[in-house]
This record gives structure tokens, C-alpha cells and sequence, in this order.
């Protein structure tokens, strides 16, 4: 064992893993920056020596496999998934034969290069997924260089989502109308609420005579299928928790509204499962997909074998519930409520506006709320009215 740091400022010793051709020894150098790093790293090198296993032949995919398992252990279910996927499916197929002591920074960046055109938020997440895979080798002492430092990404896509379309805006809300999840999807659609939001109202958020809905907590998703909901609303710009928020309900919704809330109880969640319990995870995703069918059948999509070909509707398969709240954000624009309103209604600001939520008059209020309704009396939202004109 070292009883001293190296003039680099590390622990260091040298480990024989076999012998040259030649007969002399063949030896590999284990680093740490502190005593503890260092005798952690050796043994682990003495384990998979013992095993018969050199550090020079483990395989990208070896070390993969423990990397997810150890390193990841403690990550969300989330995580994981999205962990495993960049793996199995961007990462692997092109290095996981190599063994991990040959893989070079140019067999990463040309990894990268691959997905020229891409979409931003994927690539980048391929980029952290190698990054920690080769930084966490380093770390366990498998490696005694980091190939993935200094990876740049190639041209990429940017990701912008957009606004429903007019013939989508008719679409849902004609489904919206017998559908289970229908006013679910309204709520969002009209008021910008995000979808955590959305499924952590109670009855009692509700005021049918102002009308406005009251948005002061949010169900989040960390570990597993079920929530947990947490007070405020999603932080911003360093603002660690908003206080709660007032949101308008235009005319058109009312109705909606006022039909989930019959028969309850102020205490009841306004949009639960069967069971009268908050939506979990796997709840809200079949919403929203058996919501998205609906809207491909009722824009007059083709079925086959029942499944709905994607490809001749006029309802786009890539929207998700976020596009709803990006389209409310674009209503209110296109309505002339104002930019400071606009941030307030949508939970979506920075420090010197914060206490504008406390201090936003009724006046301000009551006249984004007839904009909005302004705006909204004008929309057609009969699908045959508003189907592509056919040449």
C-alpha cells in the first residue's frame, strides 16, 4: 500500500494482471486521490483478477451491466428506465464488444456524431449516460483515463413543442365531451395547469362563482407508480416553492367543471381512479393514451385490425399532455392578456414577480378572464368546420 501521495497529488500502485509475450511482467497502475479511493479501487482489481477476469477484458457491455446495478442503484424507477434505454438501445449496439481499456474519445464522439439532426434532449441524455458510465469506470479503477471528457454534440434538432392545431382544439374538445378522462384533459387545456397539478385538485380547489381554481400543491412522481403530493408548485428560476397560484375558468370550461364536481365532497380529489385514490403513474399515462385514440377515431383515422393508423389522422400522435398547457400559454397571448399575468396564471416566473401572486388585483383578474373568454367565443370548435379543405 502507498504510505504517500505521488507529486501528482495521488495514491498510487502498480498490480500484476499477467505476463508479455517476452515473459516480464504485466503490470496496471491503480490511482486515488484519497487513501480510501485507492485501496477500494485495488481491491476490486484483485477481486476480478481472482475471478480470472483482467481489467483489460472486461467489455464496455461487462461494466454496463454492474455500472446500472451498483452505481445506479438508488436512482428513480425513472432514471433507471431512461438509464437502461440509452444503453441497450444507442450505446451498446456500437461499443459494448469493445473492451473498455480500447475505447478511445474518438469511438464516443463518433458515437455522438451518429445522431447528427437529432433531437436535443436525446442526444444529451446519451451524452450524460456515457459521461458517468467512463467516469464511474475511472472511479472504480478500471480505467486510468476518462475517454468521455470534453464529448461535444454534434448539429442537433431543437425541441419545440407547439400549440394544438384548430382541427385538434375541435377534436378534443368533442372527445373531451363523453370521454372518462375528458374534463381531465379540459382542465389542462384551458386553465395551463401542468399535469401533477391537474390530479392533485380536490373539490374544494373549485369556485364556480368566481370562477377560478385554486393551485397550491402537485403530485409528483419520484419512485415507482404511486405520487406523492407535495405543497406548492413546481419551482422556477431558483424560487424553491411558488406560493400558491389563482387560475381563471373561462366560460366553456364551467360546465365541464361543474359536472366533475357534482355529488362530491369538498375534501374528495376532483379527478382520482376508481377507487377515489390521487392517479398514479401508470393511471394518467392510460388517460391520456386511451384519450389520444379517441381523438385519432373521431378526426376520422383508419383502423386496422383495431389499431388506429396513425398516419391518416388529423390529430398529431407526438402530442402529450405539456402540448395542452403550451397551447394555453399561446391562447393567452393570442388573447392580449399580459406578459406579467401570463407568468402568473401559468406558475412560471422568476424572483422580482413572485409576490405578484399576493398582490394581483381582481380587476387584473376579472380582465385576463374576459379576454380569455373573449378570445375563446370566437374558436369554432366543430371538427367539420375546421378538417383541411380538400383540393
Amino acid at each position: 500500500m502507498p504510505k504517500k501521495k505521488n507529486k501528482d497529488g495521488y495514491f498510487r500502485s502498480t498490480f500484476v494482471i499477467g505476463k508479455d509475450p517476452d515473459g516480464k511482467p504485466k503490470r496496471i497502475t491503480i490511482r486515488g486521490k484519497t487513501r480510501k479511493e485507492h485501496d477500494e479501487k485495488l481491491a476490486e482489481a484483485r477481486r476480478l483478477h481472482a475471478r480470472g477476469i483482467s481489467l483489460n477484458e472486461v467489455t464496455v457491455y461487462d461494466w454496463a451491466e454492474k455500472w446500472l446495478n451498483v452505481y445506479k442503484a438508488n436512482a428513480s424507477d425513472t432514471q433507471k428506465a431512461h438509464y437502461s434505454a440509452k444503453l441497450r438501445n444507442d450505446i451498446l449496439p456500437r461499443i459494448g464488444f469493445m473492451f473498455i481499456h480500447d475505447v478511445r474519445h474518438s469511438h464516443l464522439q463518433e458515437l455522438l456524431n451518429k445522431h447528427d439532426g437529432g433531437r436535443v434532449g436525446t442526444v444529451q441524455k446519451i451524452r450524460i449516460a456515457i459521461q458517468q458510465l467512463f467516469e464511474d469506470a475511472e472511479v472504480e479503477g478500471i480505467i486510468d483515463r476518462n475517454p468521455a471528457r470534453r464529448l461535444e454534440l454534434p448539429e442537433l434538432e431543437e425541441e419545440a413543442r407547439r400549440p394544438i392545431t384548430p382541427i385538434e382544439r375541435a377534436i378534443a374538445y368533442n372527445v373531451a365531451d363523453f370521454h372518462k378522462a375528458g374534463i381531465y384533459v379540459m382542465t389542462m387545456l384551458f386553465c395551463g395547469l401542468r399535469r401533477g397539478e391537474c390530479i392533485a385538485l380536490r373539490v374544494r380547489d373549485i369556485d364556480l362563482k368566481r370562477p377560478s381554481i385554486n393551485v397550491d400543491k402537485r403530485i409528483t412522481f419520484n419512485n415507482g407508480n404511486t405520487g406523492e403530493e407535495k405543497e406548492g408548485t413546481k419551482s422556477r428560476a431558483g424560487v424553491r416553492s411558488l406560493p400558491k397560484r389563482v387560475v381563471p375558468i373561462p366560460d366553456l370550461l364551467k360546465p365541464f367543471l361543474a359536472a366533475q364536481c357534482a355529488g362530491k365532497n369538498p375534501g374528495d380529489i376532483l379527478f382520482p381512479k376508481d377507487d377515489g385514490k390521487h392517479a398514479t403513474r401508470q393511471t394518467v399515462r392510460w388517460w391520456w393514451k386511451s384519450f389520444l385514440r379517441q381523438c385519432h377515431i373521431a378526426g376520422g383515422a383508419k383502423l386496422y385490425r383495431n389499431q388506429v393508423q396513425v398516419e391518416t389522422s388529423p390529430f398529431g400522435d407526438e402530442i402529450t399532455a405539456h402540448y395542452l398547457r403550451h397551447t394555453f400559454a399561446t391562447d393567452m397571448y393570442a388573447a392580449g392578456v399580459d406578459d406579467t399575468t401570463q407568468k402568473i396564471f401559468l406558475g412560471h416566473t422568476s424572483k422580482e414577480v413572485t409576490d405578484r401572486y399576493r398582490k394581483m388585483s381582481d380587476a387584473a383578474f376579472d380582465r385576463a378572464l374576459q379576454q380569455l373568454n373573449d378570445y375563446y367565443a370566437d374558436l369554432d370548435f366543430t371538427i367539420e368546420n375546421n378538417l383541411p379543405k380538400k383540393e
